[in-house]
């Protein structure tokens, strides 16, 4: 996965905004995965200060799961929990199947890759001033703390 520009929220002052994905398009993306897998949502949170994503719980016959998005980008992943500054990623292959293709989900291989030391080596060549300065603070043990993180 490439990280586009702004992957991590943050910008500085004299570098253009991030774009940010329509939260009403995630919430009825939810709406259809819940009734695709005949389940139901249980819960759905817009992004709460400090996280950089969107969340929802499911109820799906056999498991509960999560999907987030990130709030800048059409980038998803599941989730078996999702905890002050802890996010538990899993794989979800029917799940996967059930979102349309304009939408990006990233398995847990991906999201649990290490963060280089060279932060010349991470994947994209996009980022921004300010999402290498945060990422250099934050320090993120792995790709999938810098597209969903809870940084402030």
């Amino acid at each position: 996965m490439e990280l586009p520009y702004g992957i991590s929220g943050f910008y500085n002052s004299d570098e253009p905004k991030p774009p940010e994905v329509d939260v009403s398009e995630y919430k009825k993306l939810c709406d259809d995965f819940a009734e695709k897998l005949n389940g139901q949502v249980l819960e759905f949170t817009d992004t709460l200060y400090p996280a950089n994503f969107h969340k929802a719980f499911f109820e799906l016959p056999g498991t509960n799961i999560c999907l987030v998005m990130n709030k800048h980008y059409p980038v998803l992943a599941f989730a078996k929990t999702v905890e002050a500054l802890k996010i538990e990623f899993i794989n979800f292959s029917e799940g996967a199947q059930a979102i349309p293709e304009d939408y990006t989900v990233l398995t847990a291989d991906i999201l649990e890759a290490a963060v280089p030391e060279n932060l010349n080596e991470l994947p994209g060549e996009e980022l921004n001033n300010g999402d290498k300065e945060q990422i250099k603070y934050w320090k993120p043990e792995t790709i999938g703390q810098i597209i969903f993180n809870f940084w402030d």
